[in-house]
């Protein structure tokens, strides 16, 4: 029984010491945030996704001991940059926030070698999927806080059945033949999913939408099978 026992504190304590180890040879090359690591590495060096703190913190991915690729770094003063990095420098497209005065203040746009130089106005919406659909549109109607869908089909509403609908905030509300969410907090992700005939009423065709809508507002959607 004794035997046993030390056999497993050896074999304890030998893991602890690896884990240390471990922990000890995988290395950040930026001082701000070499205090401590959690992630992948390579060669010794912090390499792959990860986290590492000292004054600051970062949360993305390295490359050879530096943030490289898409990234967020969090200074000690509050500042935030979130975006893409190349050899621990902010290099490519990124968002900046800061507080000037006291101020809440965004950057939004492109960078090199650590500086900011243009200006980009962020897209209102991204759509991620469009699946088994003809086309769509997307407005913004005036101010508030709605997204409402249409699907049409040969410039009158379609037959649609099967219908998966989601979205991260808001409630369910329809207006006649339209259909959407009211009370939404943005941005605001949305997916549709639903079962149409074709044109020829000879089959019946899967669609999927999805979106998310970054800017508040009245929003128009109208889906053409």
């Amino acid at each position: 029984m004794k035997t046993t026992l030390t056999l497993f504190i050896t074999i304890v304590l030998a893991l602890i010491q690896f884990h240390v180890l471990s922990q000890e040879t995988c290395k950040v090359l930026k001082p701000e945030i070499s205090e401590s690591y959690n992630g992948k590495c390579k060669d010794g060096l912090a390499d792959g996704k990860g986290v590492a703190t000292g004054i600051d913190k970062y949360e993305g991915k390295f490359k050879k001991g530096l943030p490289n690729g898409e990234g967020k770094y969090t200074w000690s003063t509050g500042e935030v940059y979130e975006g893409t990095w190349k050899e621990g420098k902010r290099e490519g497209k990124g968002k900046y926030t800061f507080k000037p005065n006291g101020f809440d203040s965004t950057q939004f746009g492109l960078w090199k070698d650590d500086s900011f130089y243009k200006i980009i106005v962020p897209d209102p919406y991204t759509v991620y999927r469009s699946t088994g659909i003809t086309r769509y549109t997307v407005r913004r109607i005036e101010a508030g806080n709605k997204i409402l869908f249409s699907v049409m089909q040969g410039g009158t509403n379609g037959e649609i059945s099967g219908v998966g609908f989601y979205s991260t905030s808001g409630t369910n509300f329809s207006v006649g033949p339209k259909f959407g969410f009211e009370s939404v907090s943005f941005p605001c992700t949305i997916r549709l999913s639903y079962r149409t005939p074709n044109k020829l009423h000879t089959a019946y065709v899967s669609a999927e939408f999805e979106i998310t809508i970054k800017e508040p507002g009245n929003w128009d959607i109208t889906i053409n099978n």
